[in-house]
């Protein structure tokens, strides 16, 4: 997807892939990846999702990414967190303390960032960042993210899957086996929950999606 479409979305407010209440599945599923309090915890294409607030408030030290400055601003302003901003590299900083744990948001690229920079991290958690890009994309961006990523670092993934034919994404279907290729030399895939789901605000029902299926999957390091 070009930037510009992103942009366009958060300054339209076309933002109905927003879950406003987090993700239900995050508090369920995050203890199984057994980190450390501490952990630096890596969130791609973040949005505003309160998911970061509710890490944050484990003791992570939680990084998320994202294009919007939009998105970053009102995370904050919605969170009622005051944040200090600078300039890392070739992105905008936003930070803030959170419970016991720190949050900031990184404004650029994401394929900008740099593991010299930023890295490494010890986990992450990808709730719509694999489904926010084209197949064409998909690829470039796991390589990329495990860049970032220590070793063995574990990570949380929630992909939908359903007919593409009935919606042209974003989201973008993303099923099981394509999972599995993506990320199979990185890490081990454990299929963790599935379920059925209509999206936020029943985003995907009001663009003509019949049924739609929500994975979340454990991503560890080979024992």
């Amino acid at each position: 997807m070009e930037p510009d479409f992103w942009h366009k979305r958060w300054s339209q407010q076309q933002t109905a892939f927003h879950q406003p209440d987090g993700h239900p599945m995050l508090n369920k599923w995050w203890p199984t990846l057994d980190l450390g309090t501490d952990a630096r915890v890596l969130v791609p294409l973040c949005g505003k999702t309160p998911d970061l607030r509710t890490l944050a408030e484990r003791g992570h030290r939680v990084t998320g990414i994202e294009l919007s400055p939009i998105a970053a601003q009102d995370f904050f302003v919605e969170q009622h967190l005051s944040a200090d901003s600078d300039e890392l590299d070739d992105f905008e900083r936003y930070r803030a303390d959170c419970g016991a744990g720190t949050i900031e948001i990184l404004v650029g690229d994401f394929f900008a960032a740099s593991g010299q920079t930023l890295g490494p991290f010890d986990a992450f958690y990808d709730r719509a960042a694999l489904i926010a890009l084209p197949e064409t994309m998909r690829s470039r961006y796991v390589e990329h993210l495990f860049t970032l990523l220590n070793d063995d670092a574990p990570g949380l993934l929630i992909t939908l899957d359903y007919d593409q034919s009935q919606m042209n994404g974003p989201p973008f279907a993303v099923d099981e086996e394509e999972v599995n290729t993506l990320f199979d030399a990185y890490r081990e895939v454990k299929i963790l929950e599935t379920g059925a789901r209509l999206g936020g605000k029943n985003m995907l029902a009001e663009r003509g999606v019949k049924s739609a299926d929500e994975y979340v999957y454990r991503l560890t390091a080979s024992a």
